[in-house]
Protein backbone atom coordinates (compact mmCIF):
# COMPACT_ATOMS: atom_id res chain seq x y z
CA UNK A 1 0.00 0.00 0.00
CA UNK A 2 2.75 2.49 0.86
CA UNK A 3 4.34 1.84 -2.54
CA UNK A 4 1.05 2.63 -4.35
CA UNK A 5 0.61 5.85 -2.38
CA UNK A 6 4.10 7.04 -3.29
CA UNK A 7 3.44 6.31 -6.98
CA UNK A 8 0.19 8.34 -6.95
CA UNK A 9 1.89 11.31 -5.30
CA UNK A 10 4.64 11.29 -7.94
CA UNK A 11 2.05 11.11 -10.75
CA UNK A 12 0.14 14.10 -9.35
CA UNK A 13 3.34 16.15 -9.35
CA UNK A 14 4.29 15.28 -12.97
CA UNK A 15 0.94 15.60 -14.82
CA UNK A 16 0.60 19.43 -14.62
CA UNK A 17 4.02 19.90 -16.12
CA UNK A 18 3.20 17.55 -18.98
CA UNK A 19 -0.08 19.31 -19.72
CA UNK A 20 1.61 22.71 -19.72
CA UNK A 21 3.77 21.63 -22.68
CA UNK A 22 0.78 20.66 -24.82
CA UNK A 23 -0.61 23.14 -27.49
CA UNK A 24 -4.08 21.85 -26.70
CA UNK A 25 -3.88 23.40 -23.24
CA UNK A 26 -2.65 26.87 -24.26
CA UNK A 27 1.06 26.81 -24.99
CA UNK A 28 1.71 29.86 -27.34
CA UNK A 29 2.74 29.13 -30.92
CA UNK A 30 5.45 31.55 -32.16
CA UNK A 31 3.73 34.57 -33.80
CA UNK A 32 4.26 35.47 -37.46
CA UNK A 33 6.32 38.53 -38.26
CA UNK A 34 4.98 41.88 -39.52
CA UNK A 35 7.10 43.85 -41.96
CA UNK A 36 6.55 47.57 -42.37
CA UNK A 37 8.06 49.45 -45.29
CA UNK A 38 8.07 53.24 -45.31
CA UNK A 39 8.21 55.06 -48.63
CA UNK A 40 9.10 58.75 -48.60
CA UNK A 41 8.10 60.95 -51.52
CA UNK A 42 9.42 64.49 -51.72
CA UNK A 43 7.27 67.03 -53.55
CA UNK A 44 9.47 69.81 -54.84
CA UNK A 45 8.29 72.73 -56.95
CA UNK A 46 10.79 75.31 -58.10
CA UNK A 47 10.02 78.75 -56.73
CA UNK A 48 9.71 81.52 -59.33
CA UNK A 49 7.12 84.15 -60.06
CA UNK A 50 5.18 81.45 -61.89
CA UNK A 51 5.70 78.47 -59.57
CA UNK A 52 4.82 77.23 -56.15
CA UNK A 53 6.90 75.83 -53.32
CA UNK A 54 5.74 72.58 -51.85
CA UNK A 55 6.86 70.36 -49.02
CA UNK A 56 7.62 66.72 -48.51
CA UNK A 57 5.15 64.09 -47.50
CA UNK A 58 5.88 60.64 -46.10
CA UNK A 59 3.58 57.73 -46.78
CA UNK A 60 3.79 54.44 -44.89
CA UNK A 61 2.61 51.15 -46.27
CA UNK A 62 2.54 47.78 -44.62
CA UNK A 63 2.82 44.20 -45.73
CA UNK A 64 1.45 41.64 -43.27
CA UNK A 65 2.34 37.98 -43.59
CA UNK A 66 -0.40 35.35 -43.49
CA UNK A 67 -0.23 32.47 -41.04
CA UNK A 68 -1.71 29.07 -41.84
CA UNK A 69 -2.07 26.35 -39.21
CA UNK A 70 -2.59 22.72 -40.23
CA UNK A 71 -3.28 19.37 -38.62
CA UNK A 72 -4.12 15.93 -39.92
CA UNK A 73 -7.83 16.73 -39.98
CA UNK A 74 -8.32 20.52 -40.45
CA UNK A 75 -6.74 23.53 -42.17
CA UNK A 76 -7.42 27.13 -41.11
CA UNK A 77 -6.33 30.21 -43.09
CA UNK A 78 -6.59 33.79 -41.82
CA UNK A 79 -6.93 36.71 -44.31
CA UNK A 80 -7.86 40.38 -44.03
CA UNK A 81 -8.34 43.32 -46.40
CA UNK A 82 -7.26 45.90 -43.85
CA UNK A 83 -3.71 46.04 -42.53
CA UNK A 84 -2.65 48.08 -39.52
CA UNK A 85 0.23 50.43 -40.26
CA UNK A 86 2.93 51.14 -37.70
CA UNK A 87 2.08 54.85 -37.73
CA UNK A 88 -1.44 54.10 -36.55
CA UNK A 89 -3.26 54.50 -39.89
CA UNK A 90 -4.77 51.80 -42.07
CA UNK A 91 -4.27 50.54 -45.59
CA UNK A 92 -7.44 49.52 -47.40
CA UNK A 93 -7.19 47.39 -50.51
CA UNK A 94 -10.13 47.95 -52.85
CA UNK A 95 -10.95 45.32 -55.47
CA UNK A 96 -14.58 46.26 -56.23
CA UNK A 97 -16.29 49.60 -56.81
CA UNK A 98 -18.70 48.97 -53.92
CA UNK A 99 -15.77 49.17 -51.50
CA UNK A 100 -14.63 52.65 -52.57
CA UNK A 101 -17.01 54.72 -50.41
CA UNK A 102 -16.12 52.99 -47.14
CA UNK A 103 -12.40 53.07 -47.96
CA UNK A 104 -12.35 56.81 -48.65
CA UNK A 105 -14.37 57.47 -45.50
CA UNK A 106 -12.11 55.51 -43.16
CA UNK A 107 -8.64 55.05 -44.67
CA UNK A 108 -5.69 57.30 -45.35
CA UNK A 109 -3.84 54.71 -47.45
CA UNK A 110 -5.89 53.14 -50.24
CA UNK A 111 -4.81 50.63 -52.87
CA UNK A 112 -7.07 50.25 -55.92
CA UNK A 113 -6.18 46.78 -57.15
CA UNK A 114 -7.27 45.75 -60.67
CA UNK A 115 -10.44 47.77 -60.24
CA UNK A 116 -13.14 47.38 -62.91
CA UNK A 117 -15.47 50.40 -62.92
CA UNK A 118 -18.90 49.40 -64.25
CA UNK A 119 -21.14 51.30 -66.64
CA UNK A 120 -22.75 54.58 -65.49
CA UNK A 121 -20.37 54.85 -62.54
CA UNK A 122 -17.82 57.46 -61.49
CA UNK A 123 -14.76 56.36 -59.53
CA UNK A 124 -15.41 58.83 -56.72
CA UNK A 125 -12.25 59.91 -54.91
CA UNK A 126 -13.50 63.47 -54.45
CA UNK A 127 -13.65 63.51 -50.64
CA UNK A 128 -10.39 61.91 -49.58
CA UNK A 129 -9.32 62.43 -45.99
CA UNK A 130 -6.53 64.95 -45.49
CA UNK A 131 -3.15 63.34 -46.13
CA UNK A 132 -4.52 60.31 -47.94
CA UNK A 133 -2.38 58.31 -50.39
CA UNK A 134 -4.16 56.44 -53.19
CA UNK A 135 -2.20 53.88 -55.19
CA UNK A 136 -3.44 52.48 -58.49
CA UNK A 137 -2.20 48.90 -58.82
CA UNK A 138 -2.68 46.48 -61.68
CA UNK A 139 -5.08 47.58 -64.43
CA UNK A 140 -7.99 49.94 -63.81
CA UNK A 141 -10.71 49.69 -66.47
CA UNK A 142 -13.98 51.42 -67.35
CA UNK A 143 -17.07 49.97 -68.99
CA UNK A 144 -18.85 51.91 -71.74
CA UNK A 145 -21.64 54.20 -70.60
CA UNK A 146 -23.84 56.55 -72.60
CA UNK A 147 -23.48 59.70 -70.51
CA UNK A 148 -21.45 62.92 -70.22
CA UNK A 149 -20.36 62.61 -66.58
CA UNK A 150 -16.72 62.39 -65.56
CA UNK A 151 -15.21 58.96 -64.98
CA UNK A 152 -12.77 59.78 -62.13
CA UNK A 153 -13.22 62.57 -59.57
CA UNK A 154 -10.26 63.34 -57.27
CA UNK A 155 -10.27 65.86 -54.43
CA UNK A 156 -8.65 66.46 -51.07
CA UNK A 157 -5.97 68.33 -49.16
CA UNK A 158 -2.34 67.21 -48.98
CA UNK A 159 -3.12 64.02 -50.88
CA UNK A 160 -0.95 61.76 -53.03
CA UNK A 161 -2.23 59.88 -56.07
CA UNK A 162 0.32 57.45 -57.47
CA UNK A 163 0.77 54.42 -59.68
CA UNK A 164 2.41 51.20 -58.59
CA UNK A 165 5.07 49.76 -60.86
CA UNK A 166 3.50 48.40 -64.05
CA UNK A 167 0.05 49.81 -63.33
CA UNK A 168 -2.22 51.12 -66.10
CA UNK A 169 -5.38 53.25 -66.03
CA UNK A 170 -7.24 52.41 -69.24
CA UNK A 171 -10.20 54.63 -70.18
CA UNK A 172 -11.60 52.29 -72.86
CA UNK A 173 -11.74 55.24 -75.27
CA UNK A 174 -12.26 52.91 -78.23
CA UNK A 175 -15.84 52.40 -77.06
CA UNK A 176 -16.57 56.14 -77.57
CA UNK A 177 -14.21 57.31 -80.31
CA UNK A 178 -16.01 58.39 -83.48
CA UNK A 179 -13.81 61.18 -84.84
CA UNK A 180 -16.02 63.91 -83.36
CA UNK A 181 -14.96 64.06 -79.72
CA UNK A 182 -17.07 66.52 -77.75
CA UNK A 183 -18.39 68.17 -80.94
CA UNK A 184 -21.03 65.53 -81.63
CA UNK A 185 -21.63 61.88 -82.24
CA UNK A 186 -21.95 59.51 -79.31
CA UNK A 187 -22.50 60.95 -75.84
CA UNK A 188 -19.13 60.92 -74.13
CA UNK A 189 -17.74 61.65 -70.65
CA UNK A 190 -16.93 65.35 -70.30
CA UNK A 191 -13.50 64.67 -68.81
CA UNK A 192 -11.81 61.43 -67.92
CA UNK A 193 -10.28 62.78 -64.68
CA UNK A 194 -11.35 65.87 -62.71
CA UNK A 195 -8.78 67.11 -60.21
CA UNK A 196 -9.66 69.46 -57.34
CA UNK A 197 -6.71 69.14 -54.98
CA UNK A 198 -5.42 71.63 -52.41
CA UNK A 199 -2.67 72.01 -49.83
CA UNK A 200 0.52 70.39 -51.10
CA UNK A 201 -0.85 67.55 -53.18
CA UNK A 202 1.00 65.23 -55.54
CA UNK A 203 0.18 63.09 -58.57
CA UNK A 204 3.02 60.86 -59.66
CA UNK A 205 3.98 57.89 -61.81
CA UNK A 206 0.60 57.27 -63.45
CA UNK A 207 0.31 55.55 -66.83
CA UNK A 208 -2.98 56.56 -68.43
CA UNK A 209 -4.18 55.44 -71.84
CA UNK A 210 -7.19 55.49 -74.17
CA UNK A 211 -9.29 58.20 -72.54
CA UNK A 212 -12.55 59.10 -74.34
CA UNK A 213 -12.16 62.94 -74.53
CA UNK A 214 -10.24 65.52 -72.42
CA UNK A 215 -8.01 63.57 -70.06
CA UNK A 216 -7.44 65.94 -67.10
CA UNK A 217 -9.55 68.86 -65.97
CA UNK A 218 -7.58 70.64 -63.23
CA UNK A 219 -10.11 73.06 -61.81
CA UNK A 220 -10.29 75.06 -58.58
CA UNK A 221 -7.04 73.37 -57.55
CA UNK A 222 -4.00 74.82 -55.79
CA UNK A 223 -0.57 73.76 -54.56
CA UNK A 224 -0.47 70.63 -56.73
CA UNK A 225 2.52 68.94 -58.38
CA UNK A 226 2.00 66.51 -61.26
CA UNK A 227 5.12 64.55 -62.19
CA UNK A 228 6.22 61.39 -63.95
CA UNK A 229 2.97 60.82 -65.87
CA UNK A 230 2.56 59.12 -69.23
CA UNK A 231 -0.64 59.99 -71.10
CA UNK A 232 -0.83 57.73 -74.15
CA UNK A 233 -3.75 58.12 -76.54
CA UNK A 234 -1.77 56.94 -79.56
CA UNK A 235 -4.33 54.21 -80.30
CA UNK A 236 -6.75 57.01 -81.24
CA UNK A 237 -4.60 58.15 -84.18
CA UNK A 238 -5.98 55.46 -86.45
CA UNK A 239 -9.43 55.90 -88.05
CA UNK A 240 -12.24 53.53 -87.11
CA UNK A 241 -15.57 52.59 -88.67
CA UNK A 242 -17.30 55.64 -87.14
CA UNK A 243 -14.69 58.34 -87.79
CA UNK A 244 -15.00 58.77 -91.56
CA UNK A 245 -11.30 58.43 -92.26
CA UNK A 246 -10.29 60.86 -89.49
CA UNK A 247 -8.35 59.86 -86.37
CA UNK A 248 -10.84 58.07 -84.14
CA UNK A 249 -9.94 60.13 -81.05
CA UNK A 250 -10.74 63.86 -81.03
CA UNK A 251 -10.71 66.67 -78.41
CA UNK A 252 -8.32 64.52 -76.40
CA UNK A 253 -6.60 67.33 -74.45
CA UNK A 254 -3.94 66.13 -72.04
CA UNK A 255 -4.32 68.80 -69.33
CA UNK A 256 -7.00 71.50 -69.20
CA UNK A 257 -6.27 73.97 -66.39
CA UNK A 258 -8.89 76.46 -65.19
CA UNK A 259 -9.45 78.53 -62.06
CA UNK A 260 -6.34 77.07 -60.45
CA UNK A 261 -3.19 78.48 -58.89
CA UNK A 262 0.28 77.24 -57.98
CA UNK A 263 0.26 74.22 -60.29
CA UNK A 264 3.38 72.40 -61.54
CA UNK A 265 3.25 69.87 -64.39
CA UNK A 266 6.67 68.33 -64.99
CA UNK A 267 8.56 65.31 -66.37
CA UNK A 268 5.51 64.10 -68.27
CA UNK A 269 4.75 62.76 -71.76
CA UNK A 270 1.49 63.42 -73.58
CA UNK A 271 0.61 61.58 -76.82
CA UNK A 272 -2.76 62.77 -78.09
CA UNK A 273 -4.83 64.53 -80.77
CA UNK A 274 -5.51 67.97 -79.21
CA UNK A 275 -3.90 70.45 -76.81
CA UNK A 276 -1.04 68.95 -74.85
CA UNK A 277 -1.64 71.53 -72.10
CA UNK A 278 -4.31 74.25 -72.31
CA UNK A 279 -4.57 76.92 -69.61
CA UNK A 280 -7.89 78.78 -69.82
CA UNK A 281 -7.79 80.65 -66.48
CA UNK A 282 -5.76 80.80 -63.29
CA UNK A 283 -2.31 81.97 -62.23
CA UNK A 284 1.17 80.80 -61.22
CA UNK A 285 1.23 77.71 -63.41
CA UNK A 286 4.45 76.06 -64.61
CA UNK A 287 4.83 73.39 -67.29
CA UNK A 288 8.37 72.04 -67.55
CA UNK A 289 10.21 69.06 -69.04
CA UNK A 290 7.15 67.91 -70.92
CA UNK A 291 7.11 66.01 -74.22
CA UNK A 292 4.07 66.71 -76.41
CA UNK A 293 3.57 64.33 -79.33
CA UNK A 294 0.83 64.50 -81.95
CA UNK A 295 -1.48 67.17 -80.52
CA UNK A 296 -1.99 70.92 -80.77
CA UNK A 297 0.92 72.13 -78.64
CA UNK A 298 1.36 74.21 -75.49
CA UNK A 299 -1.61 76.55 -75.38
CA UNK A 300 -3.20 79.46 -73.59
CA UNK A 301 -6.92 79.37 -74.22
CA UNK A 302 -9.24 79.54 -75.58
CA UNK A 303 -9.97 82.67 -73.50
CA UNK A 304 -13.30 84.50 -73.37
CA UNK A 305 -16.97 83.75 -72.98
CA UNK A 306 -16.58 81.64 -69.83
CA UNK A 307 -17.14 82.18 -66.12
CA UNK A 308 -13.43 83.00 -65.62
CA UNK A 309 -11.59 84.72 -68.47
CA UNK A 310 -8.32 85.80 -66.84
CA UNK A 311 -5.00 83.96 -66.98
CA UNK A 312 -1.65 85.23 -65.72
CA UNK A 313 1.87 84.17 -64.77
CA UNK A 314 2.22 80.99 -66.79
CA UNK A 315 5.59 79.49 -67.74
CA UNK A 316 6.18 76.78 -70.37
CA UNK A 317 9.83 75.76 -70.28
CA UNK A 318 12.41 73.12 -71.24
CA UNK A 319 9.94 71.10 -73.29
CA UNK A 320 9.57 69.33 -76.65
CA UNK A 321 6.65 69.63 -79.05
CA UNK A 322 6.74 67.25 -82.01
CA UNK A 323 4.43 65.92 -84.72
CA UNK A 324 1.89 68.53 -83.64
CA UNK A 325 -0.30 71.15 -85.32
CA UNK A 326 1.19 74.02 -83.29
CA UNK A 327 4.16 74.71 -81.07
CA UNK A 328 3.28 77.67 -78.82
CA UNK A 329 -0.23 79.08 -79.05
CA UNK A 330 -2.56 81.75 -77.64
CA UNK A 331 -6.17 81.62 -78.79
CA UNK A 332 -8.89 84.05 -77.71
CA UNK A 333 -12.53 83.74 -78.60
CA UNK A 334 -14.07 86.12 -81.08
CA UNK A 335 -16.30 88.83 -79.62
CA UNK A 336 -15.52 88.09 -75.94
CA UNK A 337 -13.57 89.75 -73.11
CA UNK A 338 -10.76 88.69 -70.78
CA UNK A 339 -7.06 89.13 -69.99
CA UNK A 340 -3.88 87.21 -70.82
CA UNK A 341 -0.95 88.60 -68.83
CA UNK A 342 2.68 87.65 -68.19
CA UNK A 343 2.99 84.43 -70.19
CA UNK A 344 6.36 82.91 -71.15
CA UNK A 345 7.64 80.13 -73.36
CA UNK A 346 11.36 79.40 -73.02
CA UNK A 347 13.69 76.68 -74.28
CA UNK A 348 11.10 74.91 -76.43
CA UNK A 349 12.21 72.53 -79.18
CA UNK A 350 9.66 71.93 -81.96
CA UNK A 351 9.68 69.54 -84.90
CA UNK A 352 7.33 68.47 -87.70
CA UNK A 353 4.81 71.22 -86.93
CA UNK A 354 1.98 71.03 -89.45
CA UNK A 355 0.05 74.33 -89.02
CA UNK A 356 1.73 77.11 -87.00
CA UNK A 357 5.08 77.08 -85.19
CA UNK A 358 3.92 80.08 -83.13
CA UNK A 359 0.24 80.97 -83.21
CA UNK A 360 -1.43 83.99 -81.58
CA UNK A 361 -4.92 84.65 -82.87
CA UNK A 362 -7.91 86.61 -81.62
CA UNK A 363 -10.52 85.26 -83.99
CA UNK A 364 -10.99 81.80 -82.52
CA UNK A 365 -14.22 79.84 -82.73
CA UNK A 366 -14.58 76.15 -82.00
CA UNK A 367 -15.80 75.50 -85.51
CA UNK A 368 -12.84 77.38 -87.00
CA UNK A 369 -11.33 80.88 -86.95
CA UNK A 370 -13.34 83.74 -88.43
CA UNK A 371 -10.37 85.50 -90.02
CA UNK A 372 -11.38 88.79 -88.41
CA UNK A 373 -9.80 89.45 -84.97
CA UNK A 374 -11.62 91.16 -82.11
CA UNK A 375 -10.00 93.11 -79.27
CA UNK A 376 -12.08 92.30 -76.20
CA UNK A 377 -9.42 90.01 -74.73
CA UNK A 378 -6.29 92.00 -73.76
CA UNK A 379 -2.96 90.20 -74.33
CA UNK A 380 -0.06 91.86 -72.51
CA UNK A 381 3.45 90.79 -71.50
CA UNK A 382 4.26 87.81 -73.73
CA UNK A 383 7.83 86.45 -73.72
CA UNK A 384 9.18 83.84 -76.12
CA UNK A 385 12.86 82.88 -75.98
CA UNK A 386 14.96 80.10 -77.43
CA UNK A 387 12.17 78.49 -79.41
CA UNK A 388 13.75 76.57 -82.27
CA UNK A 389 12.94 73.77 -84.68
CA UNK A 390 11.12 72.91 -87.86
CA UNK A 391 7.70 73.08 -89.46
CA UNK A 392 6.45 71.21 -92.52
CA UNK A 393 6.53 72.89 -95.94
CA UNK A 394 2.75 73.45 -95.87
CA UNK A 395 2.80 75.12 -92.45
CA UNK A 396 3.47 78.71 -91.38
CA UNK A 397 6.37 79.27 -89.02
CA UNK A 398 4.58 82.24 -87.40
CA UNK A 399 1.00 83.50 -87.38
CA UNK A 400 0.00 86.53 -85.28
CA UNK A 401 -3.48 88.01 -85.69
CA UNK A 402 -4.27 90.59 -82.98
CA UNK A 403 -7.29 92.81 -82.61
CA UNK A 404 -6.90 96.57 -82.81
CA UNK A 405 -4.85 97.73 -79.79
CA UNK A 406 -5.34 94.53 -77.80
CA UNK A 407 -1.77 93.15 -77.97
CA UNK A 408 1.20 94.83 -76.23
CA UNK A 409 4.64 94.20 -74.71
CA UNK A 410 5.74 91.17 -76.71
CA UNK A 411 9.40 90.19 -76.26
CA UNK A 412 10.65 87.53 -78.70
CA UNK A 413 14.34 86.55 -78.47
CA UNK A 414 16.12 83.78 -80.39
CA UNK A 415 12.96 82.46 -82.00
CA UNK A 416 13.94 80.43 -85.07
CA UNK A 417 11.43 78.03 -86.60
CA UNK A 418 12.12 77.09 -90.19
CA UNK A 419 10.62 75.00 -92.96
CA UNK A 420 7.23 76.69 -93.25
CA UNK A 421 6.17 79.48 -95.59
CA UNK A 422 4.03 82.61 -95.90
CA UNK A 423 4.40 83.85 -92.32
CA UNK A 424 1.73 86.37 -91.32
CA UNK A 425 2.00 88.85 -88.43
CA UNK A 426 -0.17 91.96 -88.00
CA UNK A 427 1.58 92.82 -84.73
CA UNK A 428 5.36 93.10 -84.25
CA UNK A 429 6.95 92.30 -80.88
CA UNK A 430 8.05 95.45 -79.09
CA UNK A 431 11.49 94.02 -78.20
CA UNK A 432 13.81 91.20 -79.21
CA UNK A 433 15.24 90.08 -82.52
CA UNK A 434 12.16 88.39 -83.97
CA UNK A 435 11.43 88.68 -87.68
CA UNK A 436 8.17 87.60 -89.31
CA UNK A 437 8.74 87.34 -93.08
Amino acid sequence: MATIQLFLLALIAVVPRVLAQSPIFGQCVPSTGVTTTATTTTKTTSTTSKTTSTTSKTTSTTTTSKATSTSTTTKATSTTSTTTVASGGTTCTVTAIAQVASATASCTAIVLSNLAVPSSTTLNLSKLKTGTTVTFAGKTTFAFTDWDSDLIDIGGEDITIQGAAGSVIDGNGQAWWDGQGSNGGATKPDHFIVLKTTGTSLLQNLHIQNWPVHCFEITSASGTTITGLTLDNSAGNAPNAASGGLPAAHNSDGFDVSGSTNILITDTTVINQDDCVAVTSGSNITVSNVVCDGGHGLSIGSIGGKSNNDVSDVLFTNSVVKNSQNGARIKTNSGTTGTVTNIEWSNIQVSNISTYGIDIQQDYLNGGPTGTPTNGVIINGITMSNITGTATSSAQNYFILCGSGSCSNFDFVNVAITGGKDDSCNFTPTSGNFKCT
